[in-house]
């Protein structure tokens, strides 16, 4: 089963900032697969292969909360696959205009 997993850290932090100007939300693997909408053909891979992209995914948003782009929630998160580690997207700050 061919599935569009994001690449990077950088196609998943672009998913993030395009949501979240909509609304905003906690980050977590589960949520990154609801956005792509991908949460239905995990759930039909076996146990180790959702563990994996699950893991990926996880470790994608870790690298981005290194970076600064997302910031760590203490609390953790129950939205999709259990208990998660959960972020916050911390906007860039807006560069002053140039006269």
């Amino acid at each position: 089963m061919a599935l569009a997993l994001p690449e990077s850290p950088e196609e998943v932090l672009a998913l993030i900032a395009d949501s979240e100007r909509h609304r905003k939300y906690v980050w977590t693997a589960g949520r990154v697969l609801k956005e792509l909408s991908l949460w239905t053909r995990i759930e039909a891979l076996s146990y180790d292969e959702r563990k994996r992209v699950l893991r990926r995914i996880a470790d994608y948003l870790q690298e981005l909360a290194a970076r600064g782009s997302l910031q760590y929630r203490g609390e953790v998160q129950s939205i999709g696959y259990g208990d998660e580690v959960g972020f916050d997207y911390v906007k860039p700050p807006i560069a002053p205009r140039r006269r």
